[in-house]
């Protein structure tokens, strides 16, 4: 077993043609075309191999893990095409989100299409399989929808914590990651321990990606990030980033911030006064320092591992961690 980077640039084209030759109906058109679009649109594929790297690790070959890992990423692709209507981002992987690209119902409908077909694509996969990792697969999903639930409701709410928010975030982007790890070490046929293991030091490292995200919407670009920034922003989205520098603002910052927020401001200024603003009150850095802490945990726990399951968590982890968009 090779590390996760070079695991990684191994079958990344493999799954994309695996993905791209999925046979999906021509009509209609309306429906199904959104699909391709999202297929082609591009995606680093992270799910998908984390799950087929976990499985070769046991020994079990990417052929044999490919439904699997084909029904996790049409999961993601579902949550990021119903994501972006609710969050009204008009941006995903730098080309138009598909509600942009055709329309909010259209977006809808075939994200509910393409949630089915995740479903159809995981009973390809043998009766011994599917008994095995379906109970881990639509619990990821469930708690998907949970994570977005709690995150819509926390727009609206100002008693939100930050415990809060981490959980909604193990929610939302942890769990389907950890699942998708979960699920190759079962293909592998790995005890209960060892799965246990392999769950909480990748909920600790999505964590910690999800908390980079946020940061990177601060401090990246359109370009490099290949979607909307500011959205969160503007929609005073409850971040960590967010939530730790109203921590920090006394009433005349708080008031400074709140004015800030704005598609007005953001328009005009960007948001690198924004990001200044943040660094000079210290959010920048202690969400720095979360991250930190998030990352340390998945090392320790991965101690626990033995090879090649820990090697591979590790070059995991930090593969994740050293990303830019």
């Amino acid at each position: 077993m090779t590390d996760f980077h070079t695991y990684y640039k191994q079958y990344v084209s493999w799954f994309n043609d695996q993905l791209n030759a999925c046979p999906i109906p021509e009509n209609p058109s309306d429906l199904y075309d959104p699909i391709r679009y999202a297929f082609h649109a591009g995606g680093k594929r992270i799910r998908p191999a984390l799950l087929a790297a976990m499985a070769d690790s046991y020994g079990i070959s990417r052929e044999c893990s490919r439904y699997p890992a084909m029904a996790v990423e049409m999961i993601h692709l579902f949550s990021l095409i119903h994501d972006d209507i609710m969050d009204s981002d008009n941006l995903r992987h730098g080309k138009p989100a598909i509600h942009v690209q055709w329309n909010i119902n259209t977006g809808i409908l075939s994200g509910d299409a393409l949630f089915t077909l995740a479903f159809q694509t995981i009973q390809k996969s043998n009766l011994t399989i599917q008994n095995a990792i379906l109970p881990v697969f639509t619990q990821s999903v469930l708690h998907v929808c949970e994570g977005q639930s709690y995150d819509l409701s926390f727009e609206s709410s100002e008693a939100v914590r930050i415990d809060d928010y981490l959980q909604m975030i193990e929610l939302k982007t942890g769990r389907l990651l950890s699942g998708a790890a979960q699920i190759g070490a079962l293909l592998g046929n790995a005890v209960t321990e060892e799965i246990q293991i392999i769950e909480a030091v990748i909920l600790a490292t999505g964590r910690a990606f999800q908390l980079q995200d946020d940061l990177l919407e601060l401090t990246s670009n359109p370009e490099n990030m290949g979607k909307s920034l500011g959205s969160d922003l503007i929609e005073k989205k409850k971040t960590f980033l967010l939530l730790t520098a109203y921590s920090l603002c006394k009433e005349k910052e708080r008031s400074l911030l709140d004015s800030m927020l704005t598609r007005d401001y953001i328009s005009k200024h960007g948001i690198s006064r924004i990001r200044d603003f943040f660094e000079s009150l210290g959010a920048v850095r202690k969400t720095e320092e979360r991250i930190k802490q998030e990352v340390d945990r998945a090392y320790q726990l991965a101690g626990k591992l033995a090879d090649p399951q820990e090697k591979l968590i590790r070059s995991f982890t930090s593969f994740i961690m050293n990303r830019t968009k």
